[in-house]
């Protein structure tokens, strides 16, 4: 089995992005720190500005919250004084943590990992690192009925708890309309769409309308169109602890959250291109539990239109 032994020889640093939720902030945190990575791994936390006053006695909480861990782990804090929006703090974030680093981990502060996450992404820094078919690895996986033997790769790039590559996310197209008309151009709408299961390509051009406001389709557009693959565990790595009414556009749901992975994830056996079966349980999945009229159906919670407090 090829599974994380011992140091490994370049942890890459933890990039996480909060807003103004300090119980959220705290699950998450508490939840990495149970990584034995954690120790040895630089974090860098970028907090979004308030809005109003209560947004700035949250945001005070929260910078005090962080300033307990650092006789814990090796932080620090990058404290907007405007509010910029979860879309610029990623984009503006990644940049400034890529000019230091050439690789990152990426988490939100709504997300709760497995004691397994880092050693994961890791590990698949490592081993993927030059291998310029794989965009980046995801931390969550599907709730699919009978879950993958091996973890499994999906064309594009996804959101929730990641990692990936400077030269990776330099590929990353921020003009809407770029995308839309390589995809038009490719004739690749329907494959986009999943086959015609989900309407991200919708998504993209109430993008470019500016009736959504959302870096992560533009990523996943990116990676899809420049075909490279992303990683997924075969037992899921995150949990999303976002959508329990907290948020400004979500409501409440626990319809994504699963058993968080107890053990490491095997890399034995795992071929470099789209898995067939996992991309049918995938599409299996959505049809029968998230319609695309499901206000917590992937599309929504991943990809913007309900997006966290920013």
């Amino acid at each position: 089995m090829m599974k994380f032994q011992g140091q490994l020889s370049n942890f890459a640093p933890v990039v996480v992005f909060t807003f103004n939720r300090p119980s959220h902030l705290k699950r998450c945190v508490d939840s990495l720190l149970l990584n034995k990575e954690s120790e040895l791994t630089d974090f860098w936390f970028f907090v979004d500005g308030p809005r109003n006053s209560v947004d700035k006695t949250k945001i005070d909480e929260i910078i005090q919250i962080l300033n307990e861990y650092r006789n814990v782990i090796n932080l620090r804090i990058i404290n907007s004084e405007k509010n910029l929006g979860l879309e610029k703090s990623i984009i503006t974030g990644l940049n400034t943590v890529f000019e230091k680093s050439a690789r990152v981990i990426i988490i939100e502060d709504d997300l709760v990992a497995s004691p397994y996450f880092l050693e994961y992404c890791n590990f698949g820094l490592d081993k993927y690192e030059i291998d310029q078919r794989v965009a980046s690895l995801h931390g969550f996986s599907y709730g699919f009925n009978k879950p993958e033997k091996n973890p499994y790769f999906f064309r594009g790039a996804d959101c929730w708890g990641w990692a990936t590559w400077k030269d990776r996310w330099q590929l990353f197209e921020a003009d809407s309309n770029k995308l839309i008309s390589q995809i038009r151009g490719n004739r690749l709408k329907r494959k986009f769409d999943l086959d015609g299961v989900y309407p991200y390509f919708n998504m993209l051009i109430r993008q470019s309308r500016g009736e959504v406001n959302s870096w992560a389709i533009r990523w996943h557009a990116s990676m899809f169109l420049a075909n490279k693959l992303t990683l997924y565990p075969n037992q899921t790595l995150i949990n999303n602890d976002g959508a329990d009414g907290s948020g400004t556009h979500a409501g409440q749901s626990k319809s994504f959250n699963s058993k968080l992975a107890d053990r490491p994830i095997d890399f034995l056996n795992i071929e470099v291109k789209e898995s067939k079966r996992a991309r049918r349980k995938l599409k299996s999945f959505l049809r029968k539990h998230y319609s695309i009229r499901h206000k917590y159906s992937p599309l929504r919670i991943g990809y913007g239109l309900k997006r966290r407090l920013f």
